[in-house]
């Protein structure tokens, strides 16, 4: 087991004019009915309708129903979302003769992978995404009353699967997307592509990617997929990222913006990873693809969410087998592990 470098930890959810208390959240999938994600608590759809190539299909010609499906959705339940951007669109691709990549999304996704030929096209859609959704009064999405403040830009570019592109391309892209979206919604809080795990390829990557792109992020972002025999990390990565961040002189707020389980144990690792740095904890979701988690460990992490949620501070004890929770009314809740 590893030692926890850190004992106590307390946390501030920083989203400049906008915060949520929730500490949890769930990848959703609006056709599927468990994956609609909790009210009052963060969510992030995936791959999500915040794709290129699904709003823009023609140049100039934008479809809006199925971002304000969700969008509409999110709001009426009380949820906050957080917006990944896919800057991919086969019409756009075409136009330079970009070749195919093969995401894992399958028909409804891009069938382009690459940089954008132009700039200047993608700039103009993303401007019309932050317009419709940032809650300025001017071009909203009608009835729009919960604004998307929290924008991920991209997602594990180390993977060709997800990003066909070179580090200095994803670099360009991800400032080029961090700037203009500042520029148009002044307390937008821009999350990182996240890191797909610690692994010696991922770690390479990021360890040469984070400088070039540490002041054009707000939260920094990992995550973790068990593999298909269910190995997993005890403190989802957030340990290793912590330490791969503070050996870059990079000081953010850490998230975990895919959580699987595998055969780790539910409450220590959630437990472990908070301690260890993470600040929000996004679950894959009851129908994600990948190791499905057992229905006793869904009902512990939902025990635990209901006891825990919201709170302002948590320690571990030296015992290492117990946890202690501050509440935002000064409670204190021990949770045993």
């Amino acid at each position: 087991m590893k030692k926890l470098f850190i004992i106590f930890i307390v946390f501030f959810l920083v989203t400049n004019n906008v915060k949520a208390e929730s500490r949890f959240g769930e990848l959703t999938e609006l056709r599927d009915d468990r994956m609609r994600g909790k009210e009052n608590q963060w969510v992030r759809p995936h791959p999500g309708p915040f794709v290129w190539n699904n709003i823009e299909k023609e140049k100039g010609i934008f479809s809006w129903d199925k971002a304000d499906e969700y969008v509409i959705y999110a709001q009426n339940h009380n949820q906050t979302t957080i917006a990944t951007i896919w800057p991919y669109s086969n019409w756009e691709q075409k136009s330079c003769k970009r070749k195919k990549g093969r995401s894992p999304f399958g028909k409804r996704f891009a069938k382009y992978l690459s940089k954008p030929c132009s700039m200047d096209n993608y700039k103009t859609f993303l401007l019309a995404l932050v317009d419709r959704y940032d809650g300025d009064g001017v071009n909203d999405m009608p009835g729009l009353n919960k604004p998307i403040i929290h924008w991920e830009v991209m997602n594990e570019p180390e993977f060709r699967m997800f990003f066909k592109g070179t580090e200095d391309e994803f670099v360009e892209i991800f400032n080029f997307s961090s700037k203009l979206i500042k520029s148009k919604q002044k307390d937008a809080v821009i999350i990182m592509a996240g890191a797909a795990g610690m692994f010696p390829e991922s770690k390479k990557f990021w360890k040469s990617a984070l400088p070039k792109i540490k002041e054009n992020f707000d939260i920094a972002n990992i995550h973790h997929i068990s593999t298909p025999d269910g190995k997993c990390d005890k403190e989802f990565w957030v340990d290793e990222f912590a330490n791969l961040l503070k050996s870059l002189k990079i000081n953010k707020p850490i998230w975990v913006t895919e959580a699987m389980i595998g055969r780790c144990k539910v409450i220590s690792t959630y437990i472990k990873a908070f301690a260890n740095g993470a600040e929000i904890i996004i679950d894959v979701g009851v129908n994600a693809p990948g190791m499905k988690m057992s229905k006793k460990k869904r009902k512990k992490l939902n025990e635990f969410i209901k006891e825990v949620d919201g709170f302002k501070s948590m320690k571990v004890a030296a015992d290492n087998q117990s946890a202690e929770f501050i509440m935002p009314d000064g409670s204190k809740k021990v949770i045993k592990f």
